[in-house]
C-alpha cells in the first residue's frame, strides 16, 4: 500500500515513518519504507509503502517519478551543502539585485542537461547483513563521521529493511536530468536579525547530528560582523525529472549570477499524481 504522507521540516524521511506508525499502530508490524527522499530542511510530499510496495522493483518505479517543488533561495552565501544546514565556504556582499536577472539565468537550467551531485547526497546500498552503516561520511580533513543518525533510528531501520539510503559525500559525479519548467516569482529581503532568526528556527527543527551548533555559531559570527542592511531571498517553482537536486539547481544559479547561493526551504508539492493536498499530515 502506498501512503502519500507530509514530511515536516525538520524530519528526516525515517523519522518521517517512524512519527506516521505511532500515530497509526495498526501499521507497527507492517514492513516500510519511503521512496524517495527529501532533506531534512525540507518538506512536503514523502511517499511511504508498506508491504508489497517495499520491493526494490517498486521503489525503483517511484523513485523515477518527476517531482514539483516551490523553493527559495539565499542569495550572497554557498555552503558545503548547498543548504542553510552546511558550512559557510563563500560570501558576497549584494547591493542591488534585479528580477529580470535573475528570472534571465533561471531560465538558462530549463530543459534537458546535466547536473553534478551535491557534495553530500544520497545513494541506495545494500544492507543484508543488518550491519548499520552512517548517514553522512565526511571525508574532509580524512574525517570520518556519522551525521544524522541516532542509535534508535539505525536500530529500526535494521528491524525494517534490507537496504539503506547513505548520504555519502560524492561531489562532482554527474547525471543527466530534466528541468521540464522552472519559474522565478520575486525577490524579498531580511534584515539580519529576521535572517538569523529565520535560521534559527529552522536548523533547530533538525535532530540527530548535522552539525547544528556549529552551523549556527558559524551564521551568527558572518551575519554579525558586518552591517550589510539586507539579505535577498529569490522565491521559485520547479516541474523535474527524478535525480534532480534542487540544492545543486540553485547553487548553479548562484554561480551563474556570480554572487552565489544557498537553499533556504523547499517544499515538495506533487509526485507523480500525487499532491501536496492529499497528504496524510
Amino acid at each position: 500500500m502506498i501512503f502519500n504522507v507530509y514530511k515536516q521540516k525538520g524530519e528526516t524521511p525515517l523519522e518521517c515513518i517512524q512519527r506516521f506508525i505511532k500515530e497509526n499502530p495498526s501499521l507497527k508490524k507492517e514492513k516500510m519504507t519511503y521512496l524517495g527522499r527529501l532533506d531534512p530542511l525540507a518538506e512536503g510530499v514523502l511517499l511511504v509503502g508498506s508491504g508489497e510496495d517495499t520491493t526494490q522493483s517498486r521503489r525503483e518505479e517511484f523513485f523515477g517519478l518527476d517531482k514539483e517543488y516551490d523553493f527559495v533561495s539565499l542569495f550572497g552565501f554557498t555552503t558545503d551543502t548547498y543548504d542553510i544546514l552546511g558550512k559557510i565556504i563563500k560570501v558576497k556582499k549584494i547591493k542591488n539585485l534585479s528580477e529580470n536577472e535573475v528570472r534571465k539565468v533561471a531560465m538558462i537550467y530549463k530543459g534537458k542537461r546535466k547536473q553534478k551531485y551535491p557534495p553530500y547526497s544520497s545513494k541506495v546500498i545494500s544492507n543484508n547483513n543488518k550491519k548499520a552503516v552512517p548517514l553522512r561520511l565526511s571525508k574532509e580533513k580524512g574525517e570520518k563521521r556519522t551525521l544524522g543518525a541516532s542509535q534508535d533510528s539505525l536500530r529500526f531501520f535494521e528491524e525494517k529493511s534490507n537496504e539503506w539510503t547513505d548520504p555519502v559525500r560524492r561531489g562532482g559525479e554527474v547525471k543527466k536530468i530534466i528541468i521540464y519548467k522552472i519559474q522565478f516569482h520575486k525577490l524579498d529581503s531580511l534584515n539580519t536579525k529576521e535572517l538569523f532568526g529565520r535560521l534559527l528556527m529552522d536548523i533547530s527543527k533538525v535532530k540527530g547530528d548535522f552539525r547544528q551548533h556549529e552551523i549556527l555559531t558559524l551564521w551568527k559570527k558572518i551575519l554579525f560582523k558586518d552591517s550589510q542592511e539586507q539579505f535577498f531571498l529569490g522565491r521559485f517553482s520547479a516541474y523535474v525529472s527524478s535525480g534532480t537536486y534542487i540544492r545543486s539547481l540553485v547553487n548553479d544559479i548562484g554561480k551563474t549570477l556570480g554572487c552565489g547561493a544557498t537553499i533556504l526551504s523547499i517544499k515538495r508539492n506533487k509526485v507523480g499524481d500525487y499532491k501536496i493536498e492529499d497528504s496524510i499530515k
